[in-house]
């Protein structure tokens, strides 16, 4: 297996597979045309999203709130004729302003299936506010699992002196559970892999909380948790 940014990169006739976060629709179209094999491993949650997307007249405008060079986002942005991804609050404006200069008369919001779940609300309660006169559906395309750990992690973030998070350092929602649990625990520690719990002083610490991000490997988890009991 090679991995590769671009599909220029793969001979004609070779196979292709496309991540959990999917793929631009041009790339999908372009791998057809040149006759590549497509073992599309596009995670379900995401896949429904671009159905969502696609199956919406053209008058409809698509917000993607998310992280603006995630690879989900800009997928799921590609699905769309006319769209923009907004990250924060400051972004909204300028969502507004292509969307006056598109045909569309309709909005039609959906997230980045890892993005903050509690962000989410904020942004779009703001979108309402911004495009007052413009109708607006959304869905909250959020994945369960992703908004079921960060319940959890709110939770047990402020009854911990200690957390540990295990996940890739450019995971998205891997690095939402870092800042929530920030809010609440003064020593958060990110970690891929148990030796790294080595550099970490446990000696005045009672408790301990454990999270992992969403594609975490579980033997990753068990030896984690099987280090710090030994510690």
């Amino acid at each position: 297996m090679k991995t590769v940014q671009d599909l220029k990169e793969i001979p004609n006739g070779k196979t292709v597979l496309f991540r959990s976060h999917g793929a631009k629709k041009e790339d999908y179209e372009k791998a057809k045309e040149r006759n590549l094999k497509i073992v599309d491993a596009t995670c379900g949650n995401v896949k429904l999203i671009h159905k969502k997307i696609l199956d919406k007249p053209k008058e409809y405008f698509t917000i993607i709130i998310g992280v603006k060079n995630h690879p989900e986002s800009t997928g799921s942005a590609s699905f769309s004729d006319n769209s923009f991804i907004v990250e924060t609050e400051d972004d909204i404006l300028d969502a507004y302003m292509k969307y006056e200069k598109s045909n569309c008369t309709k909005v039609f919001v959906v997230a980045q299936t890892t993005f903050s779940s509690l962000k989410f609300e904020d942004i779009l309660e703001e979108i309402y506010t911004n495009f007052a006169e413009t109708e607006v559906e959304f869905e909250k395309t959020i994945c369960s699992a992703t908004e079921n750990r960060q319940a959890e992690m709110m939770k047990i973030s402020k009854e911990f002196e200690t957390i540990i998070i295990i996940g890739g350092e450019n995971s998205s929602n891997t690095k939402k559970l870092a800042e929530i649990a920030k809010q609440n625990c003064k020593n958060v520690y990110f970690i891929q892999v148990p030796e790294q719990l080595n550099i970490i002083d446990f000696s005045t610490v009672k408790k301990v909380g454990v999270m992992a991000g969403a594609s975490t490997p579980q033997d990753i988890i068990e030896n984690v948790k099987n280090t710090l009991l030994e510690i």
